[in-house]
């Protein structure tokens, strides 16, 4: 078994987000920050705003964004190719990809009502009344399970960057990746659930504020959507490719590709 060290991976990923940053940038501008330009035009698809066009932008937004970071863990791993190879990959990609993070929603949201209710039987509130919002500690277990899952299936952008494969190769590829290393990947995938909370509190309280009262409410369209869906791309650009590259070196540790790990440096 290959080690994994997660600071490793970390001197390896700031090394490249130097060396290929523009590189990186190129594929977050066009894949992550232009699609949240056209959402902020549209409108997030909540309450009011619910409307068929934004329904379809949100859900090619996040398609792009899978995309993304299946290109951005191609550059990341090496050996070098064009930006355009890279989100080709993406593109080629993301299908299987997707099949594979929805069916383990799928299973997280299955074992999430198996447990809320052993634990409702046990005397444990944790569903929710009729015509009431769930309750914190249900919300609280979808969190706890989702970050068990991401924990080990988030290698599968890695492996479909750079392996070939159906769903079903790449979520038995991912689990093979994860075995002997669960504990060093549930901190580094908690560090970045508490980062990116971090980065969305930012953005939604305080930039967020702060155009509110320079050009007011930001309603689909309007000058304030549009900024605070350029600043809201941005930081989600930026969390997004430094996570890409540091999921793509932790992948090339456990895989085994010392002469990718040398390659970072030369």
């Amino acid at each position: 078994m290959n080690e994994l060290s997660i600071s490793r991976a970390w001197d390896e990923a700031k090394a490249i987000l130097t060396r290929e940053g523009h590189l990186l940038a190129a594929v977050a501008l066009a894949l992550v920050v232009l699609p949240q330009l056209v959402l902020a035009v549209v409108g997030v698809p909540v309450g009011a705003q619910a409307t068929p066009a934004s329904q379809v932008v949100y859900i090619a937004a996040v398609l792009l964004g899978f995309v993304a970071q299946i290109a951005l863990n191609r550059l990341a791993i090496g050996p070098s190719v064009r930006v355009a190879d890279a989100i080709t990959q993406g593109f080629a990609r993301v299908l299987p990809v997707f099949l594979v993070l929805a069916g383990v929603m799928i299973i997280v949201a299955i074992i999430a009502v198996v447990v809320a209710m052993v634990l409702s039987a046990a005397g444990v509130g944790i569903l929710p009344a009729a015509g009431k919002q769930p309750p914190a500690s249900l919300l609280m277990l979808l969190i706890v399970l989702t970050a068990a899952a991401t924990a080990i299936f988030q290698l599968v952008f890695p492996v479909a960057a750079a392996e070939t494969g159906n769903p079903v190769r790449l979520f038995a590829r991912s689990w093979q990746l994860a075995r002997g290393h669960y504990l060093r990947l549930l901190g580094f995938i908690l560090t970045v659930f508490v980062t990116l909370a971090i980065v969305a509190a930012v953005t939604q309280l305080g930039v967020g504020s702060v155009i509110l009262l320079l050009v007011g409410r930001p309603n689909p369209g309007s000058l304030s959507a549009l900024l605070v869906g350029l600043v809201a791309g941005a930081m989600q650009a930026a969390f997004t490719v430094t996570v890409a590259v540091m999921q793509a070196r932790i992948y090339v540790q456990i895989a085994g590709g010392r002469e990718l790990v040398e390659e970072v440096f030369r």
